[in-house]
């Protein structure tokens, strides 16, 4: 049956996109923009941060994508030719891969345009579940819902090898351009998984020709393709000469921003021939490329610089004199402090270990970090999924994720957390030392955050060290396991409370799952929800699930981000995602203005 027989996702069923000639881009023209945090590398099977994850967006296609402009998010035909068909009660999805998209070209083509076909998607999708891709970081979207693939993955744990070439029944080239997922049971959410990012389409002879290098080498259908990269510092992008181009025509009956909207009326696109990308984890620095007109578009400002810009939501009188563009809004974002709880003094599920957890959260103060870290661009977080998804309750408030020290004293006091030596700081029952390291990042500005935790954990009477590592390091010792106490945070995939609660899933412990939490009730609510539409049935459990976390407290929850975004007056169809990700192959800007204005 058709998509469009299943109600709840009947309003997916809309494409926003139609095929072009041929890219109109300018190669005179060039996009200045920034990253927030350094990128890891571009293979999408392999990373998940946040910078490598926007440069996919635009060098890989995905079968499904989100509309530009449509508010809530819809999916759309990315390089299908139309949402998929439907069938075996929601444990069959049915795609069409649109003929005649290529490959950019390069050398392992051999001189030959090569275009991209359904066997694609099955070698693609099978390589986010290869544990030798650096543990696999995507393996969450289908371990255990795919017919074979869990068989392949315990085959390639006992070989060392992951077999490819052995086919399975769950990803299935039925055709040249017909790609199909059987599921071992109903899963509503396989044509948001459609539209990830990690998902996009990469050729196999790509991948082993060029083997780890492939990181630094991609080769995609997307609109645009690597040219340089200086690793941690410059990104240069290009237009891909064999991308087929794109217009935009809003969807029928969905809110759009109607003034972007017409101005992407009528014309191909991407427009920008290249996209010019510096690393500037600096948000002083990253605000004076732009004031200085060094940068033409400036996502997700530093908290500072947007109450110094815009101290009400608002820009103020001498920035609106400069036509600066400004959008601030929710996104699909949850953050927390977490624990391992794998380790023998902050983890395990005895009262004691939950006990300390739960005093911690006690001392946290949430509206403090909104006010004053996050400088009111933030809202305190209540359950783990984040605002603009579906599942989220803006009216629920979780009575844990409160105030109250004095409690979290008397936890500790009851569970025999005490002062045995007299030096004003607690030992563990039993008189044993008591340390809690907070791996922290190095390289960015944490002044008030690093207080605000020393000043907690003395209001309770316990020793906190901070241990600061670069991003990356941090990044590779969390997903190791190797931490007591850190930060985390989450941008979503796609716009559903599942992609939210994954994080906390049992069998996803590692480098998802980074606190390593397992909870028998929780893992087998997930496993319920993940396999429901949308309904009062479907909030009711993810309202458990949240509780589950509370009580048990491997997160203590902060706070969902607001952003703020900031472009110069000479940008033509700027407008922020609720994904968090760049949409540049919709961006275009007014020349002769930036160069009167600018120079260049």
């Amino acid at each position: 049956m058709k998509f469009a027989t299943f109600a709840s996702l009947a309003c997916l069923v809309v494409s926003a996109f139609a095929s072009a000639n041929a890219p109109a881009a300018d190669m005179n023209k060039t996009l200045y923009a920034y990253l927030r945090g350094t990128e890891t590398g571009f293979d999408p099977a392999k990373y998940s941060d946040t910078g490598s994850v926007e440069i996919f967006k635009s060098i890989y296609e995905t079968l499904l994508s989100y509309d530009y402009l449509a508010r809530p998010q819809m999916l759309v035909p990315g390089s299908a030719e139309a949402m998929p068909e439907v069938s075996e009660g929601g444990r069959r999805y049915t795609f069409k891969v649109r003929p005649g998209i290529y490959f950019s070209d390069d050398p392992v083509f051999k001189g030959k345009k090569r275009e991209l076909v359904a066997q694609d998607y099955v070698y693609s999708l099978q390589r986010l579940v290869d544990q030798n891709n650096r543990g696999a970081p995507w393996d969450f979207l289908f371990k255990g819902k795919i017919i074979g693939l869990d068989e392949k993955i315990a085959d390639a744990k006992r070989t060392g090898k992951f077999d490819y070439d052995k086919p399975i029944e769950g990803f299935k080239a039925v055709d040249r351009y017909t790609f199909q997922v059987n599921l071992t049971r109903p899963d509503y959410l396989i044509p948001q998984m459609m539209g990830s990012p990690a998902t996009g389409a990469v050729p196999r002879e790509a991948v082993e020709a060029y083997g780890d290098e492939f990181d630094g080498h991609p080769v995609g259908t997307g609109p645009y393709r690597l040219r340089e990269w200086q690793r941690r510092n410059h990104i240069v992008l290009e237009v891909n000469p064999n991308f087929r181009g794109i217009t935009y025509t809003p969807p029928a009956g969905v809110k759009v921003d109607e003034h972007i909207a017409a101005q992407l009326a009528g014309k191909t696109f991407p427009r920008i021939g290249v996209i010019d990308i510096r690393v500037i984890e600096v948000p002083q620095a990253a605000w004076l490329a732009f004031d200085s007109k060094q940068l033409d578009v400036m996502q997700e400002m530093g908290t500072a610089y947007a109450r110094m810009v815009a101290p009400n939501g608002a820009l103020l009188p001498k920035y609106q004199d400069r036509k600066l563009q400004f959008y601030r809004e929710a996104q699909g974002n949850t953050y927390w402090h977490m624990f391992n709880m794998e380790d023998p003094i902050v983890g395990g599920y005895t009262p004691e270990k939950i006990g300390l957890r739960r005093a911690i959260s006690y001392a946290y103060d949430q509206q403090w970090e909104v006010n004053i870290v996050k400088q009111g661009q933030a809202m305190p977080a209540q359950t783990p999924i984040g605002p603009e998804v579906e599942g989220y309750d803006e009216h629920y408030r979780n009575s844990i994720y409160r105030l109250d020290p004095a409690y979290g004293n008397a936890i500790l006091d009851k569970y025999g957390y005490k002062d045995c030596d007299k030096d004003g700081f607690r030992e563990a029952p039993g008189c044993k030392p008591l340390l809690i390291t907070y791996l922290d990042q190095s390289n960015r500005d944490t002044r008030d955050y690093d207080e605000m935790l020393q000043k907690l954990m003395s209001s309770l009477g316990i020793r906190l060290k901070m241990d600061k590592k670069t991003f990356s390091d941090l990044v590779k010792q969390r997903q190791a396991g190797q931490f007591m106490m850190s930060f985390g945070g989450w941008n979503l995939d796609y716009p559903d409370a599942e992609n939210f609660m994954q994080l906390l899933y049992g069998p996803n412990a590692g480098p998802v799952n980074e606190a390593r939490f397992k909870n028998k009730e929780y893992d087998q609510l997930y496993e319920q929800i993940a396999s429901m539409p949308p309904s009062a049935e479907r909030n009711a459990k993810l309202i458990r699930m949240s509780k589950i976390v509370a009580v048990q407290a491997p997160w203590i929850l902060t706070n969902h981000a607001l952003f703020s975004h900031i472009a110069q007056p000479w940008m033509i169809g700027y407008r922020p995602h609720p994904s968090s990700k760049e949409y540049w192959q919709y961006y275009d800007y007014d020349q002769d203005m930036r160069r009167s204005m600018t120079g260049r």
